[in-house]
C-alpha cells in the first residue's frame, strides 16, 4: 500500500469528517482523540523541558509528529474502505479502477 499524501489526508479531514457531527461519525471523533492526545503531548513535553533539553526536546516533538501522521493515514484508510464499502466496492476495486485510465 503505498503512502496517502498529506494534502489528501487533509483534504478527507476538512471536507469529509469535520461537516459532520464528531458524536454521531466514527472518524471525526477518532481524529479529535488524536488530536487531544497528541496536543497533550506537546503541551506535557514543553512543560518539562528546560534550555538543556533541547535536542532530546526536538527528537521527542519529531515521535509525537511521525505517530499523529501515521494514526491520520490509519483513519484516511478506514475512511476510504466504510466509503468504498458503502457503495459496495473495495480497495482493489477501486486501485483496478485507476489502472484502466
Amino acid at each position: 500500500m503505498k503512502p496517502v499524501s498529506r494534502s489528501d489526508v487533509l483534504y478527507v479531514i476538512d471536507h469529509c469528517w469535520m461537516m459532520e457531527d464528531p458524536v454521531v461519525d466514527e472518524y471525526a471523533y477518532r481524529f479529535g482523540l488524536i488530536q487531544d492526545r497528541h496536543r497533550a503531548a506537546f503541551e506535557q513535553a514543553f512543560e518539562c523541558a528546560d534550555d538543556s533539553q533541547y535536542e532530546a526536546m526536538t527528537k521527542h516533538l519529531d515521535e509525537i509528529g511521525e505517530e499523529r501522521d501515521r494514526a491520520e493515514e490509519i483513519l484516511y484508510w478506514l475512511f476510504l474502505d466504510s466509503e468504498l464499502r458503502r457503495q459496495g466496492k473495495t480497495v482493489p476495486d477501486l486501485w483496478e479502477a485507476q489502472q484502466q485510465v
